[in-house]
């Protein structure tokens, strides 16, 4: 009997219990490939216990909000390249999660934009951007910012607009390299692939 009880409220502990994170998908990319100030060397995503999505972004060096700033024109940014229906290097992504740099200050601005056939990118959720690291960027987003797809290819791209990069491209590295991406699976179900 007292097993019984035992082996129900272990049961009913799991239930319980939220779930487990899952660990993160990571890719190196090679060191001194741009140049720019955002040499991108790692790109990861993981599942946090929340549910939430979480990218991260590591650099060579150290940067700085600044980094992503010019006097006028377009700024600069870091953005997950996320593949949800597309093919990498075939297609744009589906989505982007990308931080900004806002008019002033240093706090970066994140959002989830959706590509459309017919203009440009749509934003459709925030993303909330973070630096653990003077190398790192975390962006966190949700699952249903992106359609809950049963798995997500991605990778990333740092785009910095120095006066010594190209007009009107700037400096751009992408991580892997196109068309290389990583897979995080976020549903058992998840085709193959």
């Amino acid at each position: 009997m007292r097993r019984a009880v035992t082996a129900a409220a272990v049961a009913a502990a799991v239930l319980a219990a939220p779930a487990a994170a899952q660990a993160p998908v990571a890719v190196k990319d090679r060191r001194g490939d741009v140049r720019g100030a955002l040499d991108v060397v790692r790109v990861a995503m993981e599942r946090g216990v929340d549910g939430r999505l979480r990218g991260e972004v590591t650099m060579a060096e150290d940067w700085s909000t600044s980094d992503l700033r010019t006097a006028s024109g377009p700024q600069g940014s870091i953005c997950l390249q996320l593949y949800t229906r597309r093919e990498a290097g075939a297609e744009p992504p589906d989505y982007l999660v990308c931080a900004t740099p806002p008019a002033s200050g240093d706090e970066l601005a994140g959002r989830v934009l959706r590509d459309r056939a017919n203009g440009r990118p749509r934003s459709v959720a925030r993303a909330t951007p973070s630096r653990p690291t003077a190398r790192t960027l975390y962006l966190r987003f949700t699952q249903t910012s992106i359609g809950r797809p049963a798995f997500v290819s991605f990778a990333s791209e740092a785009v910095t607009r120095a006066a010594r990069c190209p007009k009107p491209l700037g400096c751009r590295d992408t991580a892997p390299d196109p068309p290389g991406t990583a897979r995080l699976t976020l549903r058992e179900n998840a085709p193959p692939g």
